[in-house]
Protein backbone atom coordinates (compact mmCIF):
# COMPACT_ATOMS: atom_id res chain seq x y z
CA UNK A 1 0.00 0.00 0.00
CA UNK A 2 2.94 2.46 0.90
CA UNK A 3 4.62 1.40 -2.52
CA UNK A 4 1.45 3.02 -3.99
CA UNK A 5 1.03 6.05 -2.01
CA UNK A 6 1.79 9.14 -4.50
CA UNK A 7 2.50 11.12 -1.17
CA UNK A 8 5.08 9.14 -0.04
CA UNK A 9 7.86 10.76 -2.28
CA UNK A 10 6.95 13.97 -1.14
CA UNK A 11 6.97 12.93 2.56
CA UNK A 12 10.62 11.22 1.89
CA UNK A 13 12.00 14.41 0.07
CA UNK A 14 10.51 16.54 2.80
CA UNK A 15 12.31 14.53 5.30
CA UNK A 16 15.33 14.54 3.72
CA UNK A 17 15.69 18.25 3.28
CA UNK A 18 14.81 18.41 7.27
CA UNK A 19 17.41 16.60 7.98
CA UNK A 20 20.02 18.40 5.68
CA UNK A 21 19.02 21.55 7.47
CA UNK A 22 19.16 19.97 11.11
CA UNK A 23 22.82 18.48 10.32
CA UNK A 24 24.13 21.45 8.04
CA UNK A 25 26.01 24.26 8.47
CA UNK A 26 24.53 27.11 10.65
CA UNK A 27 23.80 30.66 8.57
CA UNK A 28 24.06 33.77 9.64
CA UNK A 29 22.97 36.73 7.59
CA UNK A 30 25.24 40.09 8.01
CA UNK A 31 24.55 43.69 6.80
CA UNK A 32 27.28 46.19 5.93
CA UNK A 33 27.93 48.72 3.39
CA UNK A 34 30.14 49.73 0.16
CA UNK A 35 32.66 51.18 1.99
CA UNK A 36 35.65 50.71 -0.15
CA UNK A 37 38.74 49.52 -0.40
CA UNK A 38 37.41 47.84 2.98
CA UNK A 39 34.03 46.47 1.43
CA UNK A 40 33.47 47.57 -1.88
CA UNK A 41 30.05 46.61 -3.42
CA UNK A 42 30.01 45.34 -7.27
CA UNK A 43 26.24 46.56 -8.29
CA UNK A 44 26.42 44.67 -11.60
CA UNK A 45 27.53 40.98 -9.75
CA UNK A 46 25.83 41.72 -6.84
CA UNK A 47 29.00 40.47 -4.86
CA UNK A 48 31.57 42.30 -1.93
CA UNK A 49 35.21 42.60 -2.02
CA UNK A 50 37.89 44.23 -0.13
CA UNK A 51 40.14 43.87 3.22
CA UNK A 52 37.27 43.24 5.29
CA UNK A 53 35.16 40.77 2.98
CA UNK A 54 38.46 38.52 2.71
CA UNK A 55 38.07 38.94 6.83
CA UNK A 56 34.48 38.05 7.35
CA UNK A 57 35.22 34.77 4.37
CA UNK A 58 38.35 33.71 6.41
CA UNK A 59 36.38 33.46 9.59
CA UNK A 60 33.26 32.18 7.92
CA UNK A 61 35.92 28.96 6.87
CA UNK A 62 37.91 28.82 10.01
CA UNK A 63 34.76 28.46 12.02
CA UNK A 64 33.03 26.09 9.71
CA UNK A 65 29.90 28.61 9.53
CA UNK A 66 27.97 30.32 6.62
CA UNK A 67 27.83 34.00 6.12
CA UNK A 68 25.86 35.85 3.87
CA UNK A 69 26.51 39.62 3.14
CA UNK A 70 23.67 41.82 2.46
CA UNK A 71 25.00 45.35 1.18
CA UNK A 72 22.73 48.42 2.87
CA UNK A 73 22.99 52.27 2.63
CA UNK A 74 24.85 53.25 5.57
CA UNK A 75 21.82 55.40 7.02
CA UNK A 76 19.49 52.04 6.77
CA UNK A 77 22.05 50.19 8.38
CA UNK A 78 22.09 51.92 11.55
CA UNK A 79 18.16 51.74 11.71
CA UNK A 80 18.59 48.02 11.57
CA UNK A 81 20.75 47.36 14.67
CA UNK A 82 17.82 47.42 17.23
CA UNK A 83 15.59 45.11 14.75
CA UNK A 84 15.87 41.47 14.24
CA UNK A 85 16.31 41.27 10.87
CA UNK A 86 20.75 40.59 10.64
CA UNK A 87 21.74 38.32 12.80
CA UNK A 88 25.16 40.24 12.43
CA UNK A 89 27.12 43.83 11.06
CA UNK A 90 30.54 45.35 10.01
CA UNK A 91 32.25 47.27 9.69
CA UNK A 92 30.68 49.04 13.31
CA UNK A 93 31.78 51.66 15.34
CA UNK A 94 31.46 50.34 19.33
CA UNK A 95 28.62 52.24 20.89
CA UNK A 96 27.26 51.76 24.60
CA UNK A 97 23.46 52.04 23.01
CA UNK A 98 24.36 49.42 19.89
CA UNK A 99 26.25 47.35 22.75
CA UNK A 100 22.64 47.15 23.99
CA UNK A 101 21.79 44.98 21.17
CA UNK A 102 24.98 43.93 19.98
CA UNK A 103 27.93 41.09 21.04
CA UNK A 104 31.11 42.77 19.58
CA UNK A 105 34.40 41.28 18.86
CA UNK A 106 37.50 42.08 20.96
CA UNK A 107 39.35 42.85 17.48
CA UNK A 108 38.64 45.36 15.08
CA UNK A 109 38.04 44.60 11.48
CA UNK A 110 40.37 48.02 10.32
CA UNK A 111 40.67 51.75 12.12
CA UNK A 112 38.83 54.61 11.05
CA UNK A 113 41.16 57.54 10.19
CA UNK A 114 39.76 60.86 8.80
CA UNK A 115 40.86 63.43 6.61
CA UNK A 116 39.78 66.66 5.09
CA UNK A 117 40.44 66.64 1.64
CA UNK A 118 40.43 70.07 -0.08
CA UNK A 119 41.61 70.74 -3.97
CA UNK A 120 45.47 71.21 -4.44
CA UNK A 121 46.31 74.34 -3.71
CA UNK A 122 43.62 76.67 -2.46
CA UNK A 123 44.99 79.73 -0.96
CA UNK A 124 41.49 80.88 0.32
CA UNK A 125 41.33 77.56 2.43
CA UNK A 126 44.51 77.34 4.60
CA UNK A 127 42.70 74.67 6.73
CA UNK A 128 40.43 77.47 7.97
CA UNK A 129 36.85 76.05 7.10
CA UNK A 130 34.84 79.12 8.96
CA UNK A 131 32.36 80.05 6.25
CA UNK A 132 33.28 77.21 3.92
CA UNK A 133 30.78 74.49 1.81
CA UNK A 134 32.20 71.31 3.66
CA UNK A 135 30.35 68.08 2.42
CA UNK A 136 29.96 64.94 4.47
CA UNK A 137 28.34 61.64 3.92
CA UNK A 138 25.09 61.23 5.32
CA UNK A 139 25.04 59.06 8.41
CA UNK A 140 28.65 59.27 9.28
CA UNK A 141 29.12 62.23 11.49
CA UNK A 142 32.40 62.83 11.32
CA UNK A 143 32.28 66.65 11.49
CA UNK A 144 30.35 65.99 14.65
CA UNK A 145 33.29 64.97 16.19
CA UNK A 146 36.06 67.29 15.26
CA UNK A 147 33.84 70.38 15.13
CA UNK A 148 36.31 72.81 16.52
CA UNK A 149 39.04 71.62 14.38
CA UNK A 150 39.77 73.92 11.50
CA UNK A 151 36.62 76.33 12.60
CA UNK A 152 34.66 73.07 11.10
CA UNK A 153 31.72 74.09 13.31
CA UNK A 154 31.21 77.36 11.46
CA UNK A 155 31.48 75.62 8.10
CA UNK A 156 28.26 74.79 6.52
CA UNK A 157 27.59 71.62 6.00
CA UNK A 158 26.02 69.80 2.84
CA UNK A 159 25.39 65.47 3.28
CA UNK A 160 25.26 63.45 1.01
CA UNK A 161 24.32 59.81 0.21
CA UNK A 162 27.36 58.18 -0.47
CA UNK A 163 31.43 58.59 -0.51
CA UNK A 164 31.81 58.51 -4.28
CA UNK A 165 29.64 61.19 -4.79
CA UNK A 166 31.23 63.19 -2.16
CA UNK A 167 34.22 63.20 -4.12
CA UNK A 168 32.31 64.13 -7.47
CA UNK A 169 30.71 67.47 -6.08
CA UNK A 170 34.55 68.28 -4.70
CA UNK A 171 35.73 67.36 -8.43
CA UNK A 172 32.48 69.52 -9.51
CA UNK A 173 33.39 72.40 -7.59
CA UNK A 174 30.56 72.12 -5.16
CA UNK A 175 31.65 72.04 -2.43
CA UNK A 176 35.08 73.63 -1.13
CA UNK A 177 36.61 70.31 1.06
CA UNK A 178 35.04 66.91 2.07
CA UNK A 179 35.74 65.01 4.98
CA UNK A 180 35.96 61.48 5.23
CA UNK A 181 37.95 58.14 5.73
CA UNK A 182 41.49 58.86 4.53
CA UNK A 183 41.88 55.47 3.22
CA UNK A 184 38.57 55.73 1.62
CA UNK A 185 39.39 59.22 0.32
CA UNK A 186 42.35 58.07 -1.69
CA UNK A 187 41.16 54.78 -2.80
CA UNK A 188 38.40 56.73 -4.47
CA UNK A 189 40.53 59.41 -5.97
CA UNK A 190 43.02 56.80 -7.09
CA UNK A 191 40.57 54.56 -8.93
CA UNK A 192 38.17 57.38 -9.91
CA UNK A 193 39.20 60.91 -9.73
CA UNK A 194 43.34 60.07 -10.66
CA UNK A 195 43.95 63.75 -12.56
CA UNK A 196 42.52 65.55 -9.73
CA UNK A 197 44.80 67.35 -7.75
CA UNK A 198 44.27 67.69 -3.62
CA UNK A 199 46.02 68.45 -0.14
CA UNK A 200 44.97 66.23 1.87
CA UNK A 201 45.19 66.78 5.24
CA UNK A 202 44.96 63.82 8.19
CA UNK A 203 43.48 64.27 11.23
CA UNK A 204 45.85 62.92 13.49
CA UNK A 205 43.57 63.31 16.65
CA UNK A 206 41.25 60.86 15.37
CA UNK A 207 40.75 57.25 15.54
CA UNK A 208 37.36 54.87 15.31
CA UNK A 209 38.25 50.92 15.58
CA UNK A 210 35.41 49.47 13.66
CA UNK A 211 34.29 45.84 14.73
CA UNK A 212 32.39 42.85 13.21
CA UNK A 213 29.03 42.55 16.38
CA UNK A 214 26.82 39.88 16.35
CA UNK A 215 23.19 40.08 18.29
CA UNK A 216 23.46 38.89 21.39
CA UNK A 217 22.76 35.56 22.16
CA UNK A 218 23.06 34.39 19.05
CA UNK A 219 26.88 33.12 18.83
CA UNK A 220 29.70 32.19 21.05
CA UNK A 221 31.39 35.47 20.96
CA UNK A 222 34.59 34.14 22.55
CA UNK A 223 34.91 31.35 20.33
CA UNK A 224 34.51 33.99 17.27
CA UNK A 225 37.47 36.26 18.94
CA UNK A 226 39.78 33.40 19.16
CA UNK A 227 39.78 32.44 15.43
CA UNK A 228 39.32 36.22 14.52
CA UNK A 229 42.68 36.61 16.26
CA UNK A 230 44.50 33.50 14.46
CA UNK A 231 43.48 35.35 11.17
CA UNK A 232 44.51 38.70 11.53
CA UNK A 233 47.56 37.47 13.18
CA UNK A 234 48.60 35.22 10.22
CA UNK A 235 47.44 37.47 7.45
CA UNK A 236 48.92 40.58 9.53
CA UNK A 237 45.44 42.66 8.57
Amino acid sequence: MLKNNPILPVILLYLLIAATDANGTEKYICATTHYPPYSTFDNSKKVFTGSDINIIQSLSKSLKIDIKIVNLPWARLKTEIPQNNYDCFFSLGKFPHREEYLDYTSIPTHVTKIAIFAPKGDKDMNLDLSNKIVGVHRGINFHLDIPSLHKLDKATIHKFPTNDILFEMLVAERVDAIVMSQTVGEYLLQTQHPNFRVDVHHIKSYELPVYLAFRKGTININKVNKELNKIKSASNL
